[in-house]
């Protein structure tokens, strides 16, 4: 079979090890490389641990009742401020690398695209603050509470652009402090330091200062020039360009997120209260492997950028490659030290959780697959195929659900989590077979020429 009509990117990736061996390269990037691959990652690690701390803390603190409410919210102010990006935050990942670094262009394309997503976080919190306030879920709490919404969303959709951009400008350690690791260092010392005056809206406040603090205090950070105003309003072909630009990925957002949701309320309505505890649980622990994953594979995001820019099919290929082969060999050591001491770790939130361990090991499982295809998302983004982004969501939304339907209420939050994890599996590789039409391409008009 030709090189055209194979598929590199995942059939070709044991071939592509055991070249790496032969040439020694592999022990020529342990030193240097591996390293810096490995930076961004415990930088990461070591804010997850807090992160980690803090739910129990706030778990056992709280008891189930109150701290149920406080992780629906906050899983609900972060999954809001996600899609409030409007997916924005991908174009300033593939853009900003193709700017010139030091001339203001950067400043004044994020300036406006910054203040674009501002105004659709506003419109998204201000729903979620009618939500929270019509609604008996808050009976008992104080009125100022639903005005907590937006101080977080707003804070969350300017930590995920600041985060994107010093990707794109190849400082993935300023992304990882923007993006969690400054809500990470406020909030679990505050957390200790409420001890029985916590209660879930003090926790939520804290919560919703720390991205607000960390989403805006960025502007006066290192890695953002201070020239030029970090904030202006987009004329009305900005406005439309922006909402043209990242509409494809806020419905792949969208999507997303229904791909989670959907199955999760067919558990609720089919399974006890417990089987939501121990889904969300394990379902964190996942999510922090792929954003460990993915503080690996931002090293490559500037040069991935630039060839697909230029159309350089091989080296793109060269470059995913080496991606997939960092991240295998970074993250594979911790979720195999999950996917074998499961017990252990689920049992940190309490003894009750112990019974999830076969949930979290089914998680860790599809985690070290994804770990496996890479960074997919990122590379159909790079070769410009944003249009085809929502599509393919939409196809992992319905496949969930309709796989939801026949597992979960049978298996219950087992069956869940094979439905995240192949929704996941099967998202990652649509993106990868429309990513490789455009690599294939251009593999071939480099070889022509």
């Amino acid at each position: 079979m030709t090189n055209r009509g194979r598929l590199p990117l995942m059939a070709d990736l044991t071939s592509s090890f055991s070249r790496l061996f032969h040439r020694g390269q592999i022990s020529r990037a342990l030193p240097g490389n591996l390293f810096r691959s490995a930076l961004p990652a415990a930088l990461r690690f070591s804010g997850a641990g807090l992160q980690l701390i803090t739910a129990v803390l706030i778990a056992r603190g709280l008891g189930v009742k109150e701290s149920g409410v406080y992780f629906f919210w906050t899983a609900a102010m972060m999954e809001a401020g996600r899609v409030a990006t409007f997916g924005l935050d991908r174009i300033a990942l593939q853009q900003v690398p193709r700017l010139k670094e030091g001339t203001g262009e950067t400043e004044k394309f994020l300036a406006p695209l910054r203040a674009t997503s501002l105004l659709i976080a506003l419109v998204i919190s201000g729903g979620l603050s009618l939500y929270a306030l019509f609604t008996d879920g808050i009976s008992g709490h104080s009125f100022w509470w639903c005005f907590l919404p937006p101080v977080c969303v707003l804070g969350v959709t300017m930590s995920m652009i600041n985060a994107e951009t010093m990707v794109g400008l190849g400082r993935p350690v300023l992304a990882i402090l923007y993006r969690h690791s400054i809500v990470a260092f406020v909030l679990c010392p505050a957390i200790l330091l409420m001890g029985e005056r916590l209660t879930a809206e003090l926790a939520l406040a804290v919560y919703a200062g720390a991205f607000f603090l960390s989403g805006f205090g960025a502007f006066w950070g290192p890695g953002f020039s201070r020239s030029e105003a970090p904030l202006r309003i987009p004329s009305g072909a900005q406005f439309t360009g922006h909402l043209k630009e990242g509409g494809p990925i806020f419905l792949s957002y969208l999507f997303s997120s229904l791909a989670f949701i959907v199955p999760l309320i067919i558990l609720e309505r089919t399974n006890s209260g417990d089987q939501i505890s121990i889904v969300t649980t394990s379902f964190r622990i996942f999510v922090l492997v792929d954003v460990l994953a993915r503080a690996v594979h931002s090293l490559v995001m500037p040069g991935l950028s630039l060839a697909a820019h230029e159309k350089q099919g091989r080296r793109i290929e060269q470059i995913y490659r080496g991606t997939v082969l960092r991240g295998f060999l970074i993250m594979g050591v911790p979720v195999l030290g999950i996917l074998f001491f499961g017990r252990a770790v689920m049992e940190v939130f309490g003894r009750d959780f112990g019974s999830g361990t076969g949930v979290l090991q089914l998680f860790m499982i599809f985690a070290l697959l994804s770990v496996l295809l890479g960074p997919a998302h990122q590379l159909l983004l790079m070769v410009g195929r944003t249009r085809q982004m929502a599509g393919l969501s939409l196809i992992q939304c319905v496949f969930t659900s309709v796989l939801g339907l026949a597992l979960v209420p049978r298996f219950g939050a087992e069956g869940l989590a094979i439905v995240i994890g192949a929704g996941v599996l099967l998202e990652k590789v649509l993106y990868l077979l429309a990513s490789w039409q455009v690599v294939s391409r251009q593999r071939s008009a480099d070889s022509s020429n």
